[in-house]
């Protein structure tokens, strides 16, 4: 069955894929902010069971941090308003991790299955469950030399 990571996990996680610390801390989430996302599902034409939606610092911080970018191309980024299509590709790799964080359903692996990156929009089912549920996990992280963002982790 899907579940949601503890936020222990997900900074775990990021620290060990970054290479860096990154501390989490719970926060109240404000969905104008969220800008992006990761839907995952248990194969390619499974419904979405889960989905990663993420501010523009966290998606540019952690993109750069991927790939030992300088802190000052991420900030690029966010004074642009926008991801240039390598840090959306770096980032696309953090959301692909991710997927290990939710579990198994069925006795599948939940794997990543679309990226939203603007000009697109989240799509109807992920930003309705921004408010909806008690499935969620909102957290700001702290990407050490880097900066902070905000993740919110759903399960459909």
């Amino acid at each position: 069955m899907a579940s949601l990571p503890t936020p222990k996990e997900v900074s775990d996680a990021l620290t060990m894929l970054l290479r860096r610390n990154v501390k989490a801390t719970s926060t109240q989430l404000k969905p104008a902010s969220i800008k992006m996302a990761g839907l995952y599902g248990s194969g390619n034409d499974s419904p979405t069971i889960a989905a990663c939606m993420v501010d523009l610092n966290f998606a540019a911080y952690s993109g750069a941090a991927f790939s030992m970018i300088p802190a000052d191309a991420a900030k690029d980024c966010i004074k642009a308003n926008e991801l240039d299509e390598f840090m959306q590709d770096n980032f696309g790799e953090v959301l692909n991790v991710f997927s290990r964080l939710f579990g198994e359903q069925d006795n599948k692996r939940i794997l990543l299955q679309n990226k939203v990156f603007p000009p697109n929009a989240l799509p109807d089912q992920a930003s309705q469950s921004l408010t909806a549920g008690s499935q969620k996990l909102d957290l700001e992280l702290d990407i050490d030399g880097y900066g902070k963002g905000v993740i919110a982790m759903r399960l459909m």
